[in-house]
C-alpha cells in the first residue's frame, strides 16, 4: 500500500508527519495510542483544558512527565517541538502557530472546533475534523477556505462518515449509480425523546460527557454523521430525518428502492438509516447492519447490471449492496493524516451545503426554556434539505446550546429562529453568513 511505504520511508530517514491534537477524550487519546504502532506519524503537540488528562493520557503511552513541556507559551512551546518533546497545553489554538502538518480537531464542540479549523487554515495546517458536529455547521465554508489556501479540509477516516465516503468514490469511479448511502443504528421509538440522565442505555463507553452519550441514542449523531455524506456527496434526505426503517443487511436492496419497485423511496440518491430495532420494538441481532455501513448500487447498463445480478442476485433482484460491518473510529485516522501531509488529499469533505440539521422539541416546552443542544433534554436532531431549512426559518441544532424559547412550542415541532433568542457567537455567524451566501444564494 503506498501510504505505508510512504509512512516507513519517513521513518528510516528519520521524519515523520508532525501532528497536533485539540481534544484528548476517548477520540483523541484512541488516535495517539494508535500513532505508537504507526510509522511515520507522530504527535508533537496536544491540547485539552483538563491539562492532567494530557499529562495521564501521555504517561499511559510511556511518557514520563519529564518527557513532556506543559506550557502555554507560544515560543517555549516553538523550543519544545523543536527539540522533540511533546507540548502539552490548554490552549488548543495556539496549536496552529508551531511547526506542525496537521491538526486533529477532537473536542466534541461544534462552535470551538471551528474556531481550531479556521485557525489551522489560516497558518497553512492541514486540518483532520473529528467533531462532524462542526462539519454539519460550518463545515462547507472551512472547507472552501481551506481550499483557497491551498490545505486539506477533511473528515476521518474509520468515523462513518469517512467509511461510508470510501465506499462511494470507489462505486462513483467505477460508474455505478448510488440508490442510497447509510449506516446502521440501534434506536427504540422512545429514544429519540430521552435525556441523558433518564436511562444508562446510551453509549456511555464513547464519551464520558452524558449529553455526548445520549446523543448516539435519541439519534442525534447518527442524524449529524448522515448530514456530513450528504453534504460530501449530494446526496439528499428521501424526507425529513430520513425513514430509518428495520432492515437487516439481506434487505438493504429490497427495502431501499423506488416505491414503485416495492421500495420505500420517494427518488434515488439518498442518505439513509437501516434501523435493528423493528415496528415491534425488537432488537434484531441477526444479520443486522449495527456500526457498519452500506450503499446500494445499480447500474442502467444491462450488461453491468447482468453482472451485479450475477453477483449479489442472491440477495437482490436487482443492484447490489455494497456492506462493510464495522468503522474502527479513532483507529484509522492515521490514515487521513497520511493522505493529507503526504498527497494533499482528503477521506470526506463538503462539497456543498445540501443538508441541515434541525432541531425539534423532545416534549411540550415552555416560554423561557433554556435549551440544551444536541444530546440533551429538549430537543432531538432531523436532517433536512437546506434550502427547505432556509425557507423555514429553521435554527440548526448546533446553535440551540442556551438558546431561550421566546415562544411555547409543542411535542415535536422543529424550531425555528424566531421561537428562540440564541446566544450571540460573532465568529460562527459570520462563518454562516459566508456559507449561506457562498452556498444558498443562488439554490432554488
Amino acid at each position: 500500500m503506498l501510504i505505508r511505504r510512504n509512512l516507513e520511508q519517513l521513518d528510516r530517514e528519520g521524519k515523520a508527519i508532525k501532528l497536533g491534537i485539540v481534544g484528548l477524550g476517548a477520540m483523541g487519546a484512541g488516535t495517539l495510542s494508535m500513532l505508537q504502532s504507526t510509522a511515520g506519524i507522530r504527535c508533537v503537540a496536544a491540547a485539552d483544558l483538563d491539562v492532567q488528562r494530557l499529562v495521564s493520557v501521555f504517561e499511559s503511552i510511556g511518557y514520563s512527565r519529564e518527557d513532556l513541556a506543559i506550557t502555554d507559551n507560544t515560543a517555549a512551546a516553538e523550543i519544545a517541538v523543536a527539540e522533540g518533546k511533546p507540548v502539552l497545553t490548554d490552549n488548543g489554538l495556539m496549536l496552529s502557530n508551531l511547526d506542525i502538518d496537521v491538526i486533529l480537531e477532537a473536542t466534541g464542540s461544534a462552535s470551538f472546533g471551528a474556531r481550531v479549523a479556521y485557525e489551522a487554515i489560516l497558518n497553512g495546517k492541514h486540518i483532520v475534523m473529528l467533531t462532524v458536529e462542526t462539519d454539519v455547521l460550518v463545515g462547507p465554508i472551512l472547507a472552501r477556505l481551506a481550499e483557497s489556501a491551498g490545505v486539506v479540509y477533511t473528515l476521518a477516516a474509520g468515523d462513518q462518515p469517512g467509511a461510508i465516503l470510501e465506499l462511494y468514490h470507489w462505486a462513483k469511479t467505477l460508474g455505478l449509480d448510488v440508490i442510497a448511502a447509510g449506516r446502521g443504528c440501534f434506536r427504540f421509538p422512545e429514544d429519540r425523546y430521552q435525556g441523558p440522565h433518564e436511562d444508562r442505555r446510551g453509549r456511555s463507553w464513547v464519551s464520558e460527557n452524558p449529553k455526548m452519550a445520549n446523543s448516539f441514542r435519541d439519534g442525534t449523531k447518527a442524524q449529524i454523521e448522515m448530514a456530513a455524506v450528504s453534504n460530501a456527496t449530494g446526496l439528499v434526505p428521501d424526507i425529513r430525518g430520513m425513514h430509518e426503517p428495520f432492515a437487516q443487511v439481506s434487505q438493504l436492496s429490497k427495502v431501499f428502492r423506488l416505491k414503485e419497485h416495492g421500495g420505500i423511496l420517494n427518488q434515488t440518491g439518498v442518505i439513509e438509516i437501516a434501523n435493528a430495532v423493528n415496528d415491534a420494538g425488537t432488537w434484531i441481532k441477526e444479520d443486522q447492519v449495527g456500526d457498519g455501513v452500506f450503499l446500494v448500487i445499480d447500474s442502467a447498463n444491462d450488461t453491468v447490471q447482468k453482472y451485479l445480478h450475477q453477483f449479489f442476485g442472491r440477495t437482490s433482484p436487482r443492484g447490489g449492496v455494497l456492506f462493510r460491518p464495522y468503522h474502527m473510529t479513532c483507529l484509522e485516522v492515521p490514515i487521513s493524516i497520511a493522505r493529507a501531509a503526504l498527497y494533499g488529499v482528503e477521506t470526506a469533505k463538503p462539497c456543498g451545503l445540501y443538508t441541515e440539521v434541525v432541531a425539534a422539541a423532545k416534549r411540550d416546552l415552555e416560554v423561557g426554556q433554556v435549551l440544551d443542544g444536541g444530546g440533551g433534554s429538549t430537543v432531538y436532531s432531523l436532517v433536512e434539505r437546506a434550502t427547505e431549512s432556509r425557507r423555514g426559518n429553521f435554527i440548526p441544532i448546533g446553535l440551540t446550546e442556551g438558546a431561550k424559547l421566546k415562544k411555547a412550542v409543542s411535542k415535536d415541532q422543529i424550531l425555528s429562529f424566531s421561537d428562540v433568542e440564541v446566544e450571540k457567537d460573532l465568529f460562527i455567524d459570520s462563518l454562516r453568513n459566508l456559507q449561506a451566501r457562498t452556498f444558498l444564494e443562488t439554490a432554488p
